[in-house]
């Protein structure tokens, strides 16, 4: 047992194991992106769920044994910063944002950092992810998320319908988002996805929305006709559609459209018809 203890008191192991703290940023990096571009559609959610806690709890036991390692004591400085942008990204999905979380405040408080650095990084990011949660409560009350803010996606996705229609080759996937406001005409919109950015994780599947292509905004779905005449070719409301013409004229007007908005990306034209 001593000559274990002594083991896992070696200096060259802990830098070693230290590297794995690299990880955790490039774990959180990867969440962010997924909440931010995907639609997450569990397969089962306890074992997700588990699954989710058990990699986190693992960092956590990382970062806590070379906590005073410098590559582990850099790391927990920044990485409250990446669990701020899950929080803003996936706000209300409580089960997505809590365990990082949790875990980038203890490394961050157990780390052998400088107390001093320790207390003024502590207070900003106290200072933000406050002031943060006020501001995107705010967005909320004016129907705004962090991509139709950035001009990104008009895409509600508390509003998805898990009722897909997908072209024969299985390219494209049709998808509805309903607005129910209570009454028989409900607002309805129908968007256009490729499903060749899907990611496929154990117990969850990532269909990817950000720059998806709107074909159809109406009040009366129950009219609505759809059906695809072709891999690329889809017919809605009593017209064909071309999908691979649809993604192609709004990659070029997004092309165009950079240089004139200071580098950032301008809203996407997309063909929709309000009936």
């Amino acid at each position: 047992m001593d000559k274990f203890l002594e083991i896992l008191r070696n200096r060259w192991l802990k830098l070693g194991v230290s590297l794995l703290s690299l990880g955790l940023p490039a774990f959180l990096v990867m969440v962010d992106w997924l909440a931010f571009a995907y639609y997450l559609e569990p397969v089962n959610k306890i074992p997700l769920f588990l699954l989710y806690v058990l990699v986190n709890f693992i960092f956590a036991g990382i970062m806590f044994y070379t906590r005073k390692q410098i590559i582990t004591r850099i790391v927990v400085l920044f990485t409250p910063l990446l669990a701020f942008v899950l929080l803003i990204i996936a706000f209300g999905q409580w089960y997505l944002i809590i365990p990082p979380v949790v875990v980038c405040a203890f490394t961050f408080l157990a780390a052998g950092t400088n107390e001093t650095l320790k207390t003024i990084l502590g207070t900003v990011y106290l200072l933000m992810f406050v002031v943060g949660t006020l501001v995107y409560l705010t967005m909320l009350h004016f129907n705004l998320t962090v991509q139709t803010f950035l001009q990104l996606s008009e895409c509600d996705i508390s509003k998805r319908s898990d009722v897909y229609s997908y072209s024969p080759d299985n390219t494209y996937r049709l998808v509805m988002y309903v607005d129910d406001a209570g009454n028989e005409r409900s607002l309805t919109s129908y968007y256009v996805e490729k499903t060749k950015d899907d990611i496929e994780l154990p117990y969850l599947h990532c269909y990817k929305h950000l720059y998806s292509q709107k074909v159809l905004v109406t009040m009366d779905q129950s009219s609505v006709v759809y059906k695809w005449l072709r891999d690329n070719e889809l017919f809605i409301d009593g017209r064909p559609k071309n999908i691979d013409d649809m993604f192609e004229q709004a990659e070029e007007l997004g092309r165009k459209a950079l240089p004139h908005r200071g580098g950032r990306v301008g809203k996407r034209v997309c063909s929709a018809e309000l009936r």
